[in-house]
């Protein structure tokens, strides 16, 4: 029987999505093709569909083929196997345990139909249905969190640049829709690393800048706070762009699309001419949907994109990654910036699906020079391990989307930092003077521990930092001379011997052409403790913030009422936010404490 599929939304929602598209920069024309199908459906204004708040749309069947059918009393249309004729029919065929005509293959006798009423009308009424459990396979890593040290038993605490926001923005959709919380999604490091600090651009040639300011702890009024800021250079000239889009257009992705080719817009609408861009979808197989677009070429990027269709099946991944790396490939521009995005919930069922098999995988595949973006969707279904693993190692970054605010922030006005890459490998050690810290404690980063021979090795491939982007790190410090635990027949305080300096950080990382490079700074402790105070109340209070959402052994006393005298005291809490819109780190903030206090 033939059937089109639509998608059904609210006239409020509707409107957003226009907004949306407008906001981007496409024209009248172009956002009435864009708001009238995504991937194959077509979408329907409904005065009686509801707002979604978590733009999940579910695909409905209409079925076009009308059939006539001799009864007694004459014809009657048949549509969807329900003969118009007899409403009545409708409401006792939906109640009885029998299967519907369109199941039959089409049209039936009236006398036989007539038949089936009295039938469903004698039958006992059914049970009725209850709510079915919610379907959630969600997977995540959870890495056990970085303990306390001692300078003298631990003497370095190394780790790899993080610059992934996925943690954040699924946090911040679970909180706005008011929905359970999974503590194993929170990285407290992709929370300090969403935020724009205020960090001084690099000098001297530098890719990156290093600041380092000091100040309270406020779940633990012993301990006091390190904020160390790295900052990107900016990019000297506009990079051109070799993108190949990667679409799962697989069964698990099906509630997903509208997002999906919001996204997928909000990227297109960024290249110029002369930028290069292919599309390509996978489920069961892999299909290349268009060739070397010339990104300035709207129109031909737009109906590109009109032509995905929705198909279902399988997902095999593994399969749509060798095939973008190798066209890429195939295509590579040494001048460009040569990436695969992949739109995706990282729900790989087919081909290679195990977490470890991907991340060797995808090593393999960043020793081509080619850089890797993934963007994640779908809750329910929301592979965050594979997402993460894969992004880690392959020199790439990872972000998730759950609704339009997502893609406008993320996708769309940060995009240049997050394709132009200006530091590579980026590892950073900070060891502390014994004489001054008895302990620290570095918050987050738990799954991107490095050890010292991972540190000193140039083949060890880690994140790297893009243009103007920011990275931070908090670490929790105590004061007073050292202490070993653990004795060692030749390291002792006495060694530390440089009276003057608070600690040493060093970074190791490679320019983009692949030359190694150190960048070292001491920190006197004169200047730590001059230093303005900029950055690291606010990374104080995203990281209070993450210690709960976390339920972090290492929360102290921090509390919920706690944390909004916090936001209070440091002004963070401004008067007269429209919470309902309100999508910035601390109306999110707001919106957690509202349950709490």
């Amino acid at each position: 029987m033939n059937y089109t599929e639509y998608y059904e939304m609210s006239e409020e929602q509707f409107e957003e999505m226009e907004s949306f598209y407008q906001k981007l920069g496409y024209d009248k024309k172009q956002t009435k093709k864009l708001c009238k199908k995504c991937f194959g459906a077509e979408i329907r204004v409904s005065k009686y569909a509801k707002y979604e708040p978590d733009w999940v749309f579910y695909r409905k069947r209409e079925y076009k083929r009308r059939e006539k059918s001799l009864s007694a009393g004459g014809a009657c249309e048949v549509e969807d196997g329900l003969c118009e004729e007899a409403p009545m029919m409708k409401a006792s065929m939906s109640g009885a345990p029998m299967m519907c005509m369109s199941m039959m293959g089409g049209a039936m006798p009236g006398a036989a139909m007539c038949g089936m009423m009295n039938m469903a009308a004698a039958m006992p009424a059914p049970m009725p249905m209850t709510e079915p459990p919610e379907f959630n396979t969600a997977e995540t890593n959870n890495a056990p969190e970085n303990e306390k040290h001692s300078p003298l038993d631990e003497s370095q605490v190394i780790f790899s640049a993080n610059v992934n926001t996925a943690s954040w923005s699924y946090l911040r959709n679970k909180i706005k829709r008011k929905k359970k919380i999974d503590p194993s999604f929170v990285r407290i490091e992709e929370i300090l690393n969403s935020y724009q600090y205020k960090l001084d651009a690099p000098k001297n040639g530098d890719l990156f800048s290093v600041s380092t300011e000091i100040g309270k702890c406020p779940w633990d009024n012993e301990k006091e706070l390190m904020f160390l800021g790295f900052k990107g250079r900016k990019a000297e000239k506009e990079c051109r762009q070799n993108l190949a889009l990667l679409v799962d257009v697989s069964g698990s992705m099906d509630d997903e699309w509208i997002l999906t080719q919001m996204s997928v817009m909000a990227i297109l609408s960024k290249l110029n001419k002369g930028d290069k861009v292919s599309i390509i979808t996978y489920s069961d197989e892999t299909d290349t949907i268009a060739k070397d677009l010339d990104g300035g070429d709207r129109s031909k990027c737009l109906e590109a994109v009109l032509d995905i269709k929705g198909i279902g099946g399988c997902t095999n991944g593994s399969d749509g990654l060798e095939k973008a790396y190798k066209y890429i490939g195939k295509h590579y521009d040494k001048d460009a910036n040569n990436r695969v995005f992949i739109f995706t919930d990282g729900d790989f069922n087919f081909g290679i699906t195990g977490v470890g098999a991907l991340e060797k995988f995808i090593k393999e595949k960043r020793e081509t020079g080619i850089y890797l973006s993934i963007v994640g969707y779908g809750e329910r279904n929301f592979k965050d391990n594979k997402m993460e693993g894969l992004a880690r190692n392959g020199n790439g970054n990872y972000t998730f989307i759950g609704n339009p605010y997502d893609i406008l922030d993320y996708l769309w006005e940060k995009l240049v930092s997050s394709l132009v890459t200006v530091a590579k490998n980026v590892k950073i050690s900070v060891e502390f003077n014994p004489v001054f810290v008895s302990e620290y404690r570095l918050i987050g980063y738990d799954a991107r521990m490095l050890t010292q021979q991972e540190f000193h090795d140039t083949e060890k491939a880690v994140d790297g930092i893009g243009s103007e982007h920011n990275v931070a790190a908090l670490i929790e410090l105590k004061r007073g001379k050292a202490e070993q635990k653990y004795k060692s027949r030749y390291v002792n305080v006495d060694a530390a011997g440089n009276e003057s300096e608070f600690a040493f950080v060093e970074v190791h990382y490679q320019s983009p052409d692949g030359e190694n490079l150190v960048l070292t700074k001491s920190i006197l402790l004169k200047d730590i403790e001059q230093a303005q105070k900029d950055n690291v109340d606010t990374a104080a209070v995203l990281a209070s913030f993450g210690l709960l959402v976390k339920d972090s052994q290492y929360k102290g006393d921090m509390t919920s009422r706690k944390l909004y005298e916090l936001m209070k005291e440091t002004g963070l809490r401004p008067e007269g936010r429209n919470r309902e819109n309100d999508y910035s780190h601390f109306g999110i903030i707001e919106s957690y404490l509202e349950d709490k206090l």
